[in-house]
């Protein structure tokens, strides 16, 4: 069997940096997005060529650069790439360079070549690529590298693919349809380069979210608070005036949502794609204003000084949120998507890591939420398994969740992992359809002993101190308090944060006890329904929620749980 060079160096990994690789694929050099806010690295490579590429008798830092989707962490250094090598061709989708034209005026965007779904093209006589929606924003695509070396002693020349994918999602969302695993199958792909995401966590269904959400924001209105949303240009906004303009127990609120002037160019970059979307957005534009409403109870507007509170308020999520003060007054929530970047803690990221509001005013108040466009690790793992590729790299800023991923058995079993961390170059087999042991490619299983001792009245775990070493351990201990959970035969073990113990404790005082409510039943416990007759069984439930089979909680019982609350 021929063998080819294949390489991968990770310039950026996460939105901070940037996403940018450079892959070899025999005698091609390829980028794989540039989000680089300094592409000085990509200048320096020329001058080091045993740093990436093996390095052509070229001026350009590579011949191709795709573009997967149009959020600045892949799009932030095309600009300035294409100032320094006007020449350098880059492809994308037409949705992707659509959206970027609108948001962009210059020149580089219109210079884009557009490349249609699901048909490969010619990049040279040897080399094609093909687009795959990659699903959760319109235009962002999985891409597909081919290259067929010549083989004069083959009738049937041997190809190498290289599949690379940013952010996907393998549900519906309201503007995109989900990535189409069933295109990906038979494909043969010899190199995986995928995203971490989530890592190995699984989400709640997304009704679940959208439906916690709401009720975040009917409590928080209620309470006479205005809530300020910071959000990206391109994607969750967009998501979230949806939600809001179409979820019938919201469009009866009496409010007034108001969208910052860069996020509303998002939602007119969206306007110029309509035909893309799936058919019953295209309805409801037909009907009305896609994102605009100023009459009836719900508006939705471009921002403008207001004096109408409680209101509700998108802000770009590098806005300065401090800016707002004056506008939205002193009783704020301040409500974080949780980011990809952090998803061990999930709903509690603490406020400056993710979006610098350790200097908000005082009366503010904070709250994450989850409204998830990114797969999670199981979602991740079925992807993988419909592609079957022969070596998976996953990428993410923390090295903790690429060692997640790089331990799940079923993976191990059947692929060869690696991870891929900023600056380390990944340099594959010469030949991509041999393995190597598991012990080769990733690293072993950190175990911790352990004892258990049984009294009359608990239960006792001990663990070695070795594990407080792990950066992990800060999130799970954090209120000192865990919930234990059998799973089959195993007993799984999650610690209880701070920000979970006052969502229960605030949705156990707020509802009469005489309603007729999840939270007044007998097998709601710790946000979780344990009725096994119930079809939401084992899942969180909202509080306020109620199923066919619910059952009251003795009077006793509700005193008791009562105090825990108030405790």
């Amino acid at each position: 069997m021929s063998s080819i060079p294949v390489k991968c160096f990770p310039y950026g990994v996460d939105s901070q940096t940037g996403i940018c690789f450079g892959l070899q694929l025999g005698p091609y050099r390829i980028l794989l997005d540039c989000g680089l806010a300094d592409i000085s690295r990509l200048q320096k490579s020329l001058t080091l060529p045993d740093d990436v590429f093996d390095q052509k008798s070229s001026e350009q830092p590579a011949d191709f650069v795709l573009c997967s989707q149009a959020h600045t962490d892949h799009t932030g250094g095309l600009e300035a790439l294409h100032r320094h090598y006007p020449t350098l061709p880059i492809y994308t989708s037409t949705e992707t360079q659509q959206l970027l034209s609108h948001l962009s005026a210059n020149e580089w965007t219109s210079s884009c070549n557009t490349v249609a779904w699901n048909t490969p093209l010619a990049l040279s006589t040897d080399l094609t690529i093909e687009f795959i929606p990659a699903g959760w924003l319109p235009g962002a695509a999985v891409c597909l590298l081919t290259y067929t070396p010549p083989n004069l002693e083959s009738d049937r020349p041997k190809s190498y693919t290289v599949a690379y994918t940013g952010d996907f999602y393998l549900t519906h969302t309201r503007f995109a349809p989900a990535l189409p695993t069933a295109c990906l199958k038979g494909r043969f792909v010899d190199l995986l380069i995928i995203k971490g995401g989530y890592g190995t966590l699984q989400h709640p269904p997304r009704k679940q979210q959208e439906s916690e959400f709401i009720q975040t924001l009917l409590r928080a209105l209620a309470a006479e608070q205005s809530i300020l949303i910071p959000v990206p240009q391109l994607g969750l906004g967009q998501e979230i005036l949806m939600l809001l303009r179409t979820h019938a127990e919201f469009t009866r609120q009496t409010v007034t949502v108001w969208v910052d002037e860069f996020v509303a160019k998002g939602c007119d970059a969206y306007a110029q794609i309509l035909s893309s979307f799936p058919s019953a957005i295209q309805n409801f534009a037909h009907q009305q204003f896609l994102f605009w409403q100023s009459t009836g109870r719900l508006q939705v507007r471009r921002f403008a000084s207001t004096s109408q509170l409680p209101c509700i308020l998108l802000a770009h999520n590098q806005a300065c949120l401090q800016s707002y003060a004056r506008t939205l007054g002193d009783q704020v929530l301040v409500m974080e998507p949780t980011l990809p970047e952090y998803p061990q803690v999930l709903c509690d990221v603490p406020s400056n890591t993710a979006l610098g509001t350790a200097s908000l005013p005082s009366t503010w108040e904070t709250q994450s939420f989850l409204l998830a466009q990114a797969c999670d690790g199981p979602s991740t793992t079925q992807l993988i398994h419909n592609i079957r590729p022969h070596h998976v790299a996953f990428y993410h800023r923390s090295p903790l969740v690429v060692e997640d991923l790089t331990q799940i058995a079923d993976l191990q079993h059947r692929y060869q992992l690696y991870p891929l961390a900023r600056g380390e170059r990944l340099k594959l087999p010469q030949d991509l359809s041999s393995r190597q042991s598991h012990e080769e490619l990733a690293p072993p299983i950190q175990t911790y002993a352990g004892e258990l001792v049984e009294a009359e009245s608990a239960v006792t775990l001990s663990l070695s101190t070795h594990i407080l070493d792990d950066p992990r351990w800060q999130t799970f201990a954090d209120t000192g308090l865990i919930e234990a959970v059998w799973q089959g035969h195993q007993l799984v073990i999650r610690g209880l944060s701070q920000a979970e113990l006052l969502r229960s404790s605030a949705s156990q005082q707020t509802l009469d006890s005489n309603r007729t409510c999840c939270a007044n039943c007998h097998y709601y416990r710790n946000q979780r329904c344990w009725q096994s007759e119930s079809a939401l069984y084992g899942f969180k439930v909202s509080p306020q929620g109620v199923c066919p089979v619910y059952e009251p909680v003795d009077a006793s019982a509700a005193e008791t749980r009562s105090s825990a609350a108030e405790g």
